[in-house]
């Protein structure tokens, strides 16, 4: 690992750089020994491993020998500031320079090493060296030590490894490694090596404070070279010369004489016991020397001396045998042992044949030998070493050296033939050495009860002789079988031992009753013999039995022929021994009993079995004086129940609750409820603090009895907390069974609350016990946590205990609230030791946990905030704040487990600080953050010693810094240049260079080098580690979409032109796949193509926030600047700002290629296709009533099997809920018809004959009976899997794995699937493991099927960034959707819609997952619609219309309680589209008179389908307005209503329609009704029908609210301007709801019922609402030129587009009105002459605007402003003219028509659509599409005033011409000359310019319209100047009319070649003749 240069270092280039030799560096070991250690000896090592183990040979050989002693030219290379050492290189820091010659002086190393050490030790603490001035020597010399022992550990560990591989090398790297490093002499050199620490003298430059220290730490070393010797020795790697025996003898000889130095190293506890430890170690090593395994063997296999190979000949023993022969055992007494080996080795070679050939050897006095050791208590030595820690506690080959002791007793025993006629101490000793031996080992077990086995065939022996006097000699029996049952297929020999081949010993007294041979020592008794100690188990009379030996002269001990089980004896002697007492036997018992059930799964069972035989069988066994009930549970409950605080009641209550413990796991319902109901814990019923009542527990709560707490703390003070974690674990296990009573919830009440409290202040006798009990204590709490979710009665009374319970709190927070400078400072103290510190680690790990599951617990609190929430974040909290604490442990790199418990935690805590609205920057140190950032980088090197899991939680924990903490995020991820100002500039070549290269240019790490290192590898992650890269991508979105927060760190990352080619990649991988996915893929292929869609959709999401982010960036610069630049330079200096953005162009070009190739396709027909149907989770479900069915079979036999209680009592129910269904009644009626008896037997036939029709069904044959259809459909939709569904939110966990949709796990667990092989639940386990793999295919399609959802959410949240503005977001990014993309994927999209229906529609209770797919691809396809130029074809449209339709009708279908009014929307919305674009093909299909062809027709009649079903959407409040707009744009496509008026006649509910038409509060429903009531009324039949409807009455009431201050129709000037109001749209409902009064009065004509109608419109609207048809006739003033009244012109002159139209419905009505001259006298009496004044005042305001335009000078105001509001409006405002007029209201209106600058910056279309406003250019007028809208709506205004004044005119003639006189008085008022004549010039003057204009060809549709509206104009005007002439008797005015002729002539010059206009000139000449004759006769015009 190179170091780094430190700041402001000179350029490398002109450092002297000095070279030493490359030995001097390595790797640290202590990374790659963790590698070692975690490394399976069952896989192939990694190749970056094997690669570590050839690199460091060397080291492995040499060991410590490598690190070298001070070198002048090490020295020396250290005053350069650069020294190269092989391939890597050390930058020179002074300050640790200096450190490091000091370390080199003190431990005489090699000062380049020293430098090493010193560069290692900062960074491993994350500091300074000014920070460490004090501890940095002490520091490094511990750092020293720890290298040195990992490297030792590591060539242990390859030798280790070595020993698991066969012995020929090749087979593995690792045993080809050991192999070379013995062939190379590592046995001489280690050997030298030790002979070296034996002499060692203490360092002359250490200081006195590291004496302790360096001696502990050789001791160290020695121990470990010790154990590499052995493991050298051991499975003859190396054979052992008697040269080196006789070193290794000589030197145990030195070290037990003191010879050495090294006793005077004994200096301190830790020192004594690594002296002791090596002593044994090379006791041990002389021993396996002398090859004994092999001489037992040979004296096995009769093998004489000179053909064995043991590897010493007689010469070489003779001279051992001088060497051991000298050593004076009263001096040394430690040499006992090896006397005693060296004896055995003796005898056995006295044993072989051909002894005449050894005389020499048979000479030498073995028995003095032996005589010799025993005299020094040699077995005692052996029997101390067993009972130290030496062989407990250490992590070197302990099952060697107890294998080498094994075979030593295994040979001492044969030596000297001990067996049961020792009865003295020794024999006892000899029985207990071999119980520890074999105690804990299974390998020597195993090979124990291997038969072929030569090694322990003197053990077997002795054991058969000890099961010859069972039961007399129970307790010897019972401890060595106890021992040798050590795993699962050696308990099973244990248990099978006992069982079958026991036979019963007794005493029997001589000549009472019996008959003794005393030739053949046969024994018969005349009577019944009972055994003693046994009540009820007797010997039968008649029976013989041997004599085995004298105990008196009266008594001997007979082994009788008749046998009984063993196992069946003690569980007698358990059950009596209650009484007795016999405690010693107990415990023996009970343990046996205990590891039994430990290591066998199958003992459970057996157990079991003893007591399920009848009364008769037990009496015909002839043992059993009567039936003696045996029930296990009952017998160890009624034990745990009788016992007192005492320490031998503490030890049998261990045993018994974790014999219940463990038959707990197998028979759960079983054992669970009778230890309940055995009240082992005495559990007293009080009052219930806790209302426990209202969860169904009984009213009364409880406590338990004191006798438990007092044998707790009895355990502790003096034992070894076995009690105390086996009551915790017992817990835990009674917590999985989901038993829920009183005794539970108090367990754990007394778990939580006493022991997890209380237990750091006891007294333990093992102190290391203590975390032992912390951590149990602590898993309990962790399941507590689990179980709140899952458990609906105690979990509820948990989680107020846990959340509420401060004091609970603090005992955790004590536990986890420390910091890593603490935990690293315990390796250096003198009061923790290893187990201690480990313990701890364990402890604070979980304790993290636990803090992580109870903030998750309160997060799903909604009672509020609990108290454990404003606990874990008090900044108060003790010993310090706990996210002091989770930042502190995250950099202790000695353990990832904390490292990544206190990244969740974190996470956790970050969310929960900023629900509370707290910045956790602000808490936070400088240094904190500095260490924080430090170790991040130092987590996603590649070099450190982390885990993929830790590299994943910090990802988790990044994101949730992103989303929670932006300002600590900010703080830890940037460097120390941009926190000081320095900021990097976007357009430097040199800084992108260095970001292109994943460097900043910064001597401190910082993340964003490594996120850029990510980048640059993303192609080799994205295959190789798909996991880190999901997370790594989560961050980035994570980032993009707290954007405006992080918006510099967003500008670092992209300034790499490569940055968004990187990310994409995910992309072009999508792309280049098919789309559809096999569906034979297996599990593994499916979750890459989960990981492959989840990146999809990240980088989606991250380029939707870019799009999104841009378009801000954009609007809010051209914000700034619009109101001094031109649009046109607005768009050069847009176009000039994006050109500089390099990283926008980049990702301009990679989106713009992929529009232009196949990648956008590509990208859109792979997310939108859908592989999976539901049939995967229909097959998941008939899976689970599968196993469910084949469960109630079992249960209703009373067989809970392994099955969980909660478990059991969801089966059980849903057993009872399926026989009281009526099918299940009706086949019970069949069964019985048939001759099967009632009751449990016919229904157990008709479950079992439902399991095999669930088993057809679900291989494919389909049930056809009826009610077992419905028993079936009943099972599918039951609630039996409900309870293990897993829903899990995407956006909190991103983790792709974790998302799935039934928990397997928990539900595996309650099944107890493992153990059923073992039980009678056997033939059911195929129907569990079919529907665990069905449960397990269904998440990972669901999980596959996730990631695919949201890659299209995704994708069609970028895709609307496109719509919602095409041309910035184009111009932008170059996200285009060419028509191409639209037509060669629209019908694909359609036809996957239309798949995903149809897997909709069977299914009653559709999935909500399947719902959401349907609604992104009706999104998507929306997207595409409204992407189409309207050129998609027509097919296309048909298939998309049938889509919609049939996908409504689904819907429409679903369930109530499923979701479906988004999907519903987006359908309504579609068919809304669609139909608008389709209108004239439907038009066409219609029978409107043309040729129809056959898409037409199909079109039209896919769309008339529909209507019902829209019609059926209205009366849903969500879809009426949809619906309705559906229904009348489909209405506007036909041109004949007999085509759709019968389909709405019949389905459309239209009373509930007019209905809503009062509820003003829906203005946009009221909206959309009243256009669609508009298409209605305008033909008769449906008049009538809204007549019917109540149409008058609910119209009144809607316009009934409306006056002339406050009007819905319009936004007025000042409320737009408002900000909170900017997004209204004015409501038409006035104009709309006059219109269609309008249409009915139209439609009805002259029938009867016209009348009656008028006159109701009359007085409602023209009386009733006479102000504000007052106020929509009202013309605006035209402005003063002075300032006074401003303001008042201002709110009169402001009006919108709306409002004109408003104006034109209500003059419409009117003059629909007007003709009914009856019923308009009649109402309006004295009304009609105010009104033709307004009309009056309207028209001369109009007809002034062209005098006011030639007038007004440069700068005054127009006389109406009319700015745009509406988006459409804008949109028309960006088009130009189509009528290019520059005379009338055409001009006027361009000046008028604006924006707002007000309203302006408030929209980012206004925005974008800026004018030329500038005071230099104000007298110029923009004249554009809106503006010409906006005159012509002036015009249709005139138009309608001039109609309803000629009709008053026309109306007042007629009754002139009545009576015989024209009445002046009451002739209606009419405009003067002068208004009419400015509104003739202006239709003159507008269409002359207009036909001018367009001469040479024929005018548009849109012209020709505006033309005739003109001419009519004129006309109207000249016929009421006529009218005027003729009342009045005014001439016209000479000037006028030569005026008039001058333009009249133009005019028909003008319309020369215009056909469409002959007809309105013919017209215009009537009238013209008539005002002016004299003009027509004189001109000829004509």
């Amino acid at each position: 690992m190179a170091t780094t240069a430190a700041p402001n270092a000179p350029d490398k280039s002109s450092m002297p750089t000095k070279t030493v030799d490359a030995s001097l560096w390595w790797e640290p070991f202590s990374a790659l020994l963790s590698e070692l250690e975690n490394a399976s000896v069952a896989s192939v090592l990694p190749h970056s491993l094997e690669k570590k183990l050839k690199d460091n040979h060397m080291w492995f050989l040499h060991t410590i020998m490598q690190f070298k002693s001070p070198d002048k030219k090490s020295k020396e290379a250290l005053d350069a500031s650069c020294v190269k050492i092989g391939d890597h290189e050390l930058n020179v820091q002074p300050d640790l320079k200096q450190t490091a010659l000091k370390v080199s002086s003190i431990l005489c190393l090699d000062e380049v090493q020293s430098y090493i050490l010193a560069k290692r030790t900062l960074d491993h603490t994350n500091s300074a060296v000014n920070d460490l001035q004090q501890d940095i020597v002490n520091l490094v010399v511990i750092e020293y030590y720890i290298e040195r022992q990992c490297l030792l550990k590591c060539t242990r560990q390859i030798l280790m490894h070595a020993l698991h591989y066969g012995s020929q090398p090749g087979s593995s790297v690792v045993l080809e490694e050991a192999h070379r490093l013995i062939s190379d002499g590592l046995e001489c050199k280690v050997l030298s090596i030790f002979e070296d620490l034996l002499s060692s003298n203490y360092p002359d430059q250490m200081d006195a404070d590291l004496y302790v220290l360096w001696a502990e730490e050789i001791l160290t070393e020695v121990n470990l070279i010790l154990d590499i010797v052995f493991l050298v020795y051991y499975e003859s790697f190396c054979t052992c010369d008697a040269k080196s025996w006789k070193q290794l003898s000589a030197f145990y000889e030195g070290i037990i004489t003191g010879s050495y130095n090294f006793q005077k190293l004994t200096i301190s506890p830790e020192a004594i016991h690594a002296v002791y430890h090596a002593k044994v170690q090379l006791l041990f090593i002389l021993i396996e020397a002398l090859n004994l395994e092999i001489l037992l063997q040979m004296v096995h296999d009769n093998t004489a001396f000179r053909q064995g190979s043991i590897g010493f000949s007689e010469l070489d023993i003779q001279q051992m045998d001088a060497k051991i022969s000298i050593i004076n055992t009263f001096e040394a007494k430690e040499a006992g042992p090896l006397i005693l080996a060296w004896a055995v080795f003796l005898c056995l070679i006295s044993s072989l044949p051909e002894k005449e050939d050894n005389n020499i050897l048979m000479e030498i006095d073995h028995i003095g030998y032996v005589r010799q050791a025993f005299e020094v208590l040699s077995l005692e030595y052996f029997h101390a070493i067993l009972q130290s820690d030496i062989l407990k506690h250490s992590d070197g080959p302990v099952a060697g050296y107890r294998s080498v002791l094994r075979t030593f007793m295994s040979a001492f025993i044969a030596s000297y033939e001990i067996n049961l006629q020792f009865e003295d101490a020794n024999l006892k000793l000899i029985l207990d050495i071999l119980c520890k031996i074999y105690r804990g080992e299974e390998a020597l077990c195993i090979q124990f009860w291997d038969r072929d086995s030569f090694i322990d065939g003197p053990v077997r022996c002795l054991l058969g002789n000890l099961e010859g006097e069972f039961p007399f000699r129970t307790i010897e029996l019972i401890s060595l079988l106890s021992a040798l049952c050590e795993g699962s297929w050696p308990s099973e020999c244990v248990f099978n031992f006992l069982d079958k081949s026991v036979g019963l010993s007794t005493l029997l007294e001589i000549g009472n009753g019996s008959v003794v041979d005393p030739v053949s020592n046969i024994v018969e008794t005349q009577f019944p013999l009972r055994v003693a100690g046994i009540e009820g188990l007797t010997i039968p009379a008649q029976s013989r039995g041997r004599v085995l030996r004298m105990i008196d002269e009266k008594c001997v001990l007979v082994r009788w022929e008749c046998t009984e089980s063993g196992v069946l004896v003690l569980l007698l002697h358990l059950a009596q021994d209650l009484h007795r007492q016999n405690t010693e036997e107990l415990i023996i018992i009970l343990d046996l009993f205990s590891r039994l059930v430990t290591f066998n799964t199958g003992v459970h069972y057996s157990l079991m079995d003893f007591g399920n035989f009848s009364p008769d069988e037990a009496i015909s066994r002839g043992n059993l004086e009567s039936y003696v009930r045996i029930h296990v549970i009952e017998i160890v409950c009624a034990l745990l129940k009788s016992l007192s605080p005492s320490l031998n009641g503490v030890l049998m209550m261990s045993m018994g609750i974790n014999i219940l413990t463990k038959m707990m796991r197998c028979l759960p319902s079983h054992v669970a409820l009778m230890a309940m109901k055995g009240n082992i814990f005495d559990v007293a019923l009080t009052e219930n603090p806790f209302g426990a009542g209202s969860n169904n527990l009984s009213s009364g709560s409880w406590l338990l009895s004191g006798r438990l707490a007092k044998m707790l703390l009895i355990d502790c003070e003096q034992s070894d907390c076995l009690m105390t974690l086996s009551v915790l674990d017992f817990t835990m296990n009674l917590l999985d069974t989901g038993l829920e009573s009183d005794a539970v919830l108090a367990l754990i009440v007394f778990s939580l609350q006493y022991v997890l409290v209380n237990h750091e202040y006891w007294k333990y006798k093992v102190k290391s016990a203590r975390w032992k009990v912390t951590v149990k204590v602590l898993e309990v709490v962790k399941k507590c946590t689990r179980l709140i979710s899952h458990s609906k009665r105690v979990g509820e009374s948990i989680r107020d205990i846990m959340l509420s319970d401060s004091s609970i709190h603090s005992a955790i927070f004590r536990i986890v609230c420390t910091t890593a400078p603490s935990l690293e400072k315990l390796y250096v103290s003198r009061t923790f030791d290893m187990l201690d510190i480990e313990g701890l680690q364990l402890a604070i790990s979980s304790g993290l946990d636990v803090l992580v599951s109870m903030l998750d617990a309160c997060s799903k609190d909604s009672s509020g905030l609990p108290v454990f929430h404003q606990a874990i974040l008090s900044s108060r909290t003790k010993p310090i704040p706990v996210l002091t604490a989770a930042i502190s442990l995250m950099t202790y790199f000695r353990n990832a487990e904390i490292q990544m418990g206190a990244t969740r935690l974190l996470s956790m805590l970050f969310a929960a600080y900023s629900f509370e609205g707290y910045n956790v920057c602000l808490g936070l140190e400088d240094k904190q953050v500095v260490t924080f950032q430090k170790t991040v980088c130092n987590i996603f090197n590649k070099q450190s010693p982390w885990t993929e899991n830790l590299l994943l939680s910090t990802w988790k924990h990044l994101v949730s810094a992103a989303q929670n903490q932006p300002a600590f995020l900010n703080a830890v991820m940037m460097s120390k240049e941009y926190l000081s100002g320095q900021v990097l500039e976007s357009n430097s070549e040199h800084q992108q260079s260095k970001f292109e290269n994943g460097l900043m240019d910064s001597g401190d790490d910082s993340l964003l080098d490594e996120i850029l290192q990510c980048l640059k590898d993303s192609e080799d992650i994205v295959h190789s580690k798909p996991d880190v890269y999901l997370f790594f991508l989560n961050f980035l979105r994570a980032l993009w979409q707290g954007a405006p927060q992080f918006t510099k760190m967003l500008e670092l990352l992209k300034i790499s032109d490569k940055f968004w080619r990187q990310i994409t990649i995910p992309v072009v991988l999508v792309a280049g796949t098919e789309g559809k996915l096999s569906e034979n893929l297996t599990e593994k292929e499916l979750q890459n193509t989960a990981y492959k869609y989840r990146f999809l959709s990240y980088v989606l999401d991250i380029l939707g926030c870019e799009v999104f982010l841009q378009k801000k960036l954009m609007h809010a610069e051209l914000v700034a600047n619009k109101a001094t630049k031109s649009l046109t330079n607005e768009t050069e200096k847009r176009d000039s700002k994006l050109s500089k953005s390099e990283s926008l162009s980049n990702l301009k070009e990679i989106i713009s290629t992929w529009c232009k190739s196949s990648v956008l396709s590509d990208l859109i027909r792979a997310c939108v296709s859908w592989e999976f149907d539901n049939s995967f989770l229909l097959r998941s479900r008939i899976a689970g009533a599968l196993f469910a069915v084949s469960a109630m079979v079992k249960l209703r036999h009373g067989d809970c099997g392994s099955l969980s209680i909660s478990l059991v009592e969801r089966i059980v129910m849903l057993s009872q809920k399926l026989c009281k269904l009526p099918a299940f009644s009706e086949l019970s009626t069949q069964y019985k018809a048939r001759g099967y008896s009632e009751g449990p037997q016919v229904e157990n036939l008709i479950l079992s004959d439902l399991y095999y029709l669930i088993q057809g069904e679900l291989e494919g044959r389909l049930i056809e009976n009826k009610p077992f259809k419905e028993l079936l459909q009943f099972m599918v939709e039951s609630t039996f899997l409900t309870g293990y569904e897993n829903r899990r939110d995407d956006n909190i966990l991103a983790d792709v794995n974790s998302i799935f949709l039934y928990d397997n796990v928990r539900l595996r667990a309650d099944l107890g699937l493992e153990l059923w092989e073992l039980s009678r639940w056997k033939e059911s386990k195929e129907a569990a493991e079919s529907m665990l793999l069905y449960l397990q295919d269904a998440n990972t399609k669901m999980l596959c099927s996730n990631a695919k959802l949201s890659a299209l959410r995704g994708l069609v949240t970028l895709l609307h960034m496109r719509e919602h503005s095409s041309t910035d977001a184009e111009a932008l990014t170059g996200l285009k959707i060419s028509d191409g993309v639209v037509s060669s994927c629209i019908d694909h999209v359609c036809q996957c819609l239309h798949n995903t229906i149809k897997l909709l529609a069977p299914v009653p209770n559709a999935d909500e997952h399947l719902l959401n797919i349907l609604t992104a691809q009706a999104e998507l396809l929306l997207i595409l619609v409204r992407s189409s130029s309207n050129n998609s074809s027509q097919t296309a449209r048909v298939l998309i219309v049938k889509t919609c339709g049939y996908g409504l009708k689904v819907l429409c279908s679903c369930s109530p309680s499923l979701d479906t009014g988004t999907a519903t929307k987006l359908l309504l919305m579609l068919i809304h589209s669609l139909i608008e674009l389709s209108s004239p093909d439907l038009n066409a299909g219609a029978g409107s008179g043309g040729n129809p062809d056959e898409y037409s027709l199909e079109a039209s009649n896919s769309t008339l389908g529909l209507l019902p079903v829209l019609c059926s959407c209205i009366q849903h409040p969500d879809y009426c307005t949809l619906s309705l707009a559906a229904i009348d744009s489909i209405l506007k496509g036909f041109s004949m209503p007999d085509s759709w008026f019968p389909v709405l006649q019949k389905h459309m509910p239209l009373q509930h329609v007019v209905q809503k038409l009062q509820d003003i509060s829906l203005s946009g429903t009221v909206v959309v009704i009243l256009k669609f009531l508009l298409n209605l009324a305008r033909i008769r039949q449906g008049a009538e029908m809204l007549l019917n409807a109540s149409i008058l009455a609910s119209l009144k009431v809607l316009l009934s609210d409306f006056s002339e201050a406050e009007s819905l129709s319009v936004i007025q000037c000042e409320k737009i301007l408002s900000p909170s109001e900017k997004t209204d749209n004015p409501q038409p409902i006035w104009g709309l709801g006059i219109a269609v009064l309008t249409a009915i009065i139209q439609s009805l004509g002259d029938s009867a019922a016209s009348t009656s109608v008028v006159d109701y419109v009359m007085t409602c609207i023209l009386v009733e609402k006479a102000p504000l048809v007052s106020y929509y006739l009202s013309a605006p003033d035209f402005p003063n030129k002075g300032h006074e009244n401003k303001r008042a012109h201002s709110l009169k002159s402001n009006v919108s587009l709306s409002e004109l139209k408003e104006t034109q419905y209500t003059l419409t009505l009117i003059c629909v009105l007007a003709r009914h001259c009856n019923s308009w006298k009649k109402i309006l009496r004295g009304m009609d002459s105010p009104l033709r004044e307004k009309c009056i005042h309207f028209l001369a305001f109009i007809s002034r605007g062209t005098q006011h335009l030639g007038e007004s000078p440069k700068g005054v105001a127009p006389p109406l402003l009319c700015y745009p509001v509406l988006k459409e409006e804008f949109e028309l405002y960006k088009k130009p003219s189509f009528i290019n007029s520059r005379n009338g209201w055409f001009a006027l209106s361009a000046l008028s028509c604006t924006l707002n600058p007000k309203f302006a910056p408030l929209s980012s279309r206004t925005a974008l659509a800026v004018r030329d406003q500038s005071n230099d250019n104000a007298d110029v007028a923009t004249h554009s599409h809106l503006s010409d809208v906006i005159a012509i709506d002036i015009y249709r205004i005139v138009f309608l005033l001039l109609k309803f004044l000629c009709l008053q005119a026309e109306s007042a003639a007629r009754k002139a011409e009545e009576v015989g006189f024209v009445d002046l008085v009451h002739f209606p008022e009419l405009p003067m000359p002068e208004i009419l004549h400015g509104l003739q010039d202006q239709g003159i003057a507008i269409t002359t310019e207009v036909c001018e204009a367009n001469k040479s060809k024929q005018l548009a549709p849109e012209l020709q319209e505006v033309c005739l509206l003109l001419l009519q104009i004129t006309v109207m005007a000249l016929y009421l100047e006529l009218c005027v002439i003729q009342i009045c008797g005014i001439r016209p005015v000479l000037g006028h009319v030569e005026t008039f002729s001058r333009e009249l002539r133009l005019l028909i010059r003008a319309t020369d070649g215009h056909v469409f206009l002959k007809e309105p000139l013919k017209t215009l000449n009537r009238i013209v003749s008539f005002v002016y004759p004299e003009l027509v006769q004189q001109e000829a015009l004509f």
